[in-house]
């Protein structure tokens, strides 16, 4: 079953998991190392044009891994197997009020992906993403990001490379 909003007090919420799941692709650009990225676009509920890394909330019928792939699908195109995908933190501190949830207490999953893929938004999901690229981590901190994705960054970054971003 997926998520679904509801009306409540005249306000629409999501009934939810509250757990989310982001996929943290990394790759190496010579002697930079990159971070994959979506612009959100027009069609989203809220942060339009800020950024994220690829991800959203699990389905109830689906697990964290299962859920990446899905959210990776629906905003880059591609489909990454299962077992290309290597779970490397664990994130519940909260980010602030969201504007369409009840809960603003949000567990996320962060999965590495192993292999190199081609992303493109012509077949992602219409009006979610306007754009995707590979930022330099050395550049991260100049984009307007969506709540919490740098310290996803960061922390993916971490417990792959043994090593801090800056």
């Amino acid at each position: 079953m997926k998520n679904f909003p509801f009306e409540h007090d005249g306000q629409e919420l999501w009934y939810s998991r509250s757990l989310a799941c982001n996929a943290v692709i990394f790759r190496n650009n010579g002697p930079h190392i990159e971070v994959l990225a979506c612009k959100r676009g027009q069609g989203c509920e809220f942060n339009k044009g800020l950024w994220n890394i690829p991800g959203g909330f699990i389905d109830f019928d689906e697990d964290a891994k299962q859920c990446a792939i899905r959210e990776l699908k629906e905003e880059t195109g591609v489909e990454i197997p299962y077992d290309q995908l290597m779970f490397v933190s664990l994130d519940t501190t909260p980010h602030g009020k969201r504007q369409t949830m009840v809960a603003n207490h949000v567990g996320c999953f962060d999965y590495k992906v192993t292999e190199q893929w081609k992303f493109t938004t012509e077949f992602a999901e219409p009006d979610e993403v306007e754009l995707i690229k590979w930022i330099d981590l050395d550049d991260i901190y100049d984009y307007e990001w969506t709540h919490g994705q740098i310290a996803n960054i960061e922390s993916a970054f971490k417990q792959i490379f043994g090593f801090t971003v800056k």
